[in-house]
């Protein structure tokens, strides 16, 4: 029995560090915090997208990204919203250079909540 339960423990530790090499970069890059990314998104995204509904202003209205769906349809993903942070798509500013690795990742906890 004893033998049974080491064996079924060495393969849940297995399979979770295969899961954790998969994802790749995620423990390395920081934890994201909420209140922080709510300030970050405030300060320089608000201006051009509503938090709070799927209205558009300049950009899409992000309301909703938390059951896994970005305006333009596409899953919601982090690396997904990485990709828009750092790179924008059509006319919104390129963040890569001006937000830290760690406002990043605070941004897009906070968005994943809307």
């Amino acid at each position: 029995m004893m033998k049974k339960i080491v064996t079924i423990l060495l393969c849940t530790m297995a399979g979770l560090s295969m899961l954790a090499a998969a994802d790749g970069d995620a423990e390395k890059r920081p934890v994201g915090d909420v209140a922080r990314g709510k300030v970050v998104f405030d300060s320089l995204c608000g201006e051009c997208h509503e938090a709070s509904s799927r209205e558009e202003k300049v950009g899409p209205g992000l309301a909703g990204v938390k059951n896994g769906q970005l305006p333009t349809g596409r899953k919601a993903t982090h690396d997904r919203l990485l990709d828009i942070v750092n790179d924008g798509p059509a006319e919104m500013p390129k963040l890569k250079d001006r937000l830290t690795e760690q406002q990043k990742e605070d941004v897009i906890a906070y968005v994943l909540t809307l």
